[in-house]
């Protein structure tokens, strides 16, 4: 397989992470990357990702990661042969990863058989979709107007929120209005995939949302301290760096340190403080 991966950054201190640059590392592995930011990012910066990618952009646009999806994807259209490729996917740095063999995943997606597959889909009641912060596009789908006007059509929106619904859920509206297959590997409901990082890796979901290592009060790091803990040392580091750089140094490893104890006092304390946030 042929793979392209249109890469949607963001870095609110317009770096290129150690974290990051081991994800697009992997991504070079399965196929060619492409990386535009949505923030501005000097050139000393971009240079760290040149080995790993085809081409890395950087310049605040306002329209998060669809936004980025657009760029990349005029960019492609403008400098490579995309009909060379079998499969061209939409990711994004919300997770941290993999953290595992990303060529057997991207093959389990591809094998499921459908015009459109994500790694999550989310069986939402009313709005039902693919999460897309990892989403592949078969070639007979990138190469037809129907997508092509869906992504040339992004525009700024007011909020993160109208753009998960107009955009993350309108994709998925979209595909389903006309008749186009899709597919999701792994199913998780309401917000499993920041609450449950260890069930999803073991659904054979190869990334950590990194939401999750800020989630109620610190209460999931036992359970974050088991998933790093049993995958390649370099991305254990990263991970550790760049918590620290964004959240102020020894975060991680307070956050992943304690037992069963510590988390559940830590939850407590959480529920506390929102009950006195309501009242």
């Amino acid at each position: 397989m042929k793979r392209l991966f249109l890469f949607a950054g963001y870095d609110s201190g317009g770096l290129a992470g150690p974290s990051l640059v081991y994800y697009c590392s992997r991504l070079r592995e399965a196929g060619d990357v492409v990386i535009r930011f949505d923030n501005d990012c000097n050139q000393e910066e971009l240079d760290r990702l040149r080995p790993f990618v085809l081409h890395a952009e950087a310049g605040r646009h306002g329209e998060y990661d669809f936004g980025s999806y657009k760029r990349a994807m005029d960019w492609a259209l403008k400098n490579l042969e995309v009909g060379v490729y079998d499969w061209i996917y939409l990711v994004n740095d919300s997770v941290f990863g993999p953290v595992s063999d990303i060529v057997a995943t991207l093959e389990r997606m591809e094998n499921l058989g459908t015009d459109v597959t994500g790694l999550v889909y989310n069986p939402h009641r009313r709005n039902p979709h693919l999460q897309s912060w990892f989403i592949g596009l078969r070639k007979d789908f990138f190469t037809s107007d129907l997508f092509r006007n869906f992504i040339k059509g992004v525009e700024r929106v007011q909020s993160k929120e109208e753009v998960c619904i107009r955009y993350e859920e309108g994709f998925t509206r979209m595909l389903i209005e006309n008749g186009v297959s899709f597919s999701g590997l792994c199913k998780a409901s309401g917000k499993d995939i920041y609450n449950k990082p260890l069930e999803i890796i073991r659904k054979g979901i190869p990334f950590i949302k990194k939401s999750s290592f800020t989630r109620h009060n610190g209460c999931l790091g036992r359970e974050l301290r088991m998933a790093l803990g049993k995958t390649d040392p370099a991305l254990a580091a990263a991970v550790q760096a760049d918590l620290d750089r964004i959240n102020g140094a020894g975060f991680f490893r307070h956050l992943v340190s304690g037992g069963y104890s510590t988390m559940l006092i830590r939850y407590f304390n959480y529920l506390a403080q929102k009950c006195i946030n309501i009242t």
